[in-house]
């Protein structure tokens, strides 16, 4: 018997069990959440309740059929997963054609058939019109599982045909209690850093811990230099290269977050002229987070020096301020 993975897809779960006990279960669901909430975990989970021979009143795959060990052996012939070739590239049209080809089979195990589409926001033009047409015209007993983390990049057409579920993103209280569970050996404070940094993702805070303090470590001493005037932007740029860039800049509007909440407490007129300066780099972070998130092929490093010089110049007036305050 298949269980949750974890607590914060308790809530999700209970809607799927809701769905297939009123027997209102869609034949395309769209999966959403941000990176590091185990998406793809609980989609394997609905996908073998869904092709179990013995599933429970609860909705849940029994794990000794012959369906449930043809899907852990990952030999099952009723079960179609569609995912890039290769890490960071699109979902090809060819993939989806052959998918539309499979799906007017019968099933030959399980009473129905099921697909997963991971990375389903990664796709060019033609793959979205060749899922359309497969949406349009679902075959019956068939779930056609997507997830995404970018659901907003999804054309309105395909999010339509499909009955959305979020994997909602836990308070701090309850990844922090999970983490300190999994992970003993970081105190509370440490994992609250982390998961900060994970943009509160539990699970990216955890496989990404080691990587993630080398990180927090680096941008604390280069955001002070870039602050300060002192910083190479061309040099810095390149040695970002080697972190996640959304964690980045999630780490540096957190700092950003933290300074303008002090200024708020000194309540003064230099405070307020240094508030609209650290306001100005907020504002930069989010458009740098939009362009890192989209599927441009823009040049990851100009746009880091971009950045990086917006916040020096930033800091010059910052500098100016304080200097005309003393």
């Amino acid at each position: 018997m298949t269980t949750l993975s974890y607590p914060w897809h308790v809530s999700a779960w209970q809607h799927v069990i809701q769905l297939h006990q009123a027997q209102r279960m869609p034949h395309a669901i769209l999966l959403s959440g941000i990176q590091g909430l185990g998406k793809r975990a609980f989609a394997d989970k609905l996908i073998a309740s869904l092709l179990c021979q013995q599933q429970t009143d609860q909705f849940e795959a029994c794990g000794h059929c012959h369906s449930c060990q043809l899907l852990a052996a990952g030999s099952h012939s009723d079960h179609t997963l569609i995912t890039p070739e290769d890490i960071g590239k699109q979902i090809k049209v060819d993939q989806i054609r052959e998918l539309k080809a499979s799906q007017t089979l019968m099933p030959k195990v399980s009473h129905g058939k099921t697909v997963l589409i991971t990375h389903a926001d990664q796709m060019n033009l033609s793959a979205y019109n060749s899922l359309l047409k497969l949406l349009e015209e679902p075959q019956p007993n068939s779930v056609l599982i997507l997830i995404s983390e970018n659901s907003q990049q999804l054309p309105i057409t395909i999010k339509s045909r499909c009955q959305k579920i979020v994997i909602a993103t836990p308070n701090e209280e309850e990844s922090l209690d999970w983490l300190e569970q999994q992970a003993p050996h970081h105190d509370r404070k440490t994992w609250q850093s982390l998961l900060k940094l994970a943009h509160g993702a539990p699970l990216h805070a955890r496989d990404n811990e080691e990587n993630s303090l080398i990180q927090s470590q680096t941008i604390i001493k280069d955001i002070a230099a870039l602050m300060k005037g002192q910083a190479n932007p061309v040099q810095m740029a390149a040695n970002w290269q080697q972190f996640d860039l959304k964690s980045v800049m999630y780490q540096i509007q957190s700092m950003m977050q933290a300074k303008i909440e002090s200024l708020l407490l000194a309540d003064n007129p230099a405070s307020l002229m240094l508030i609209k300066q650290y306001w100005a780099i907020s504002d930069c972070i989010k458009h740098t987070i939009k362009l890192i998130s989209s599927q441009n092929n823009l040049n990851k490093i100009l746009l880091l020096e971009d950045f990086m010089v917006t916040i020096m110049q930033r800091a010059d007036h910052i500098r100016l301020i304080q200097g005309s305050n003393r």
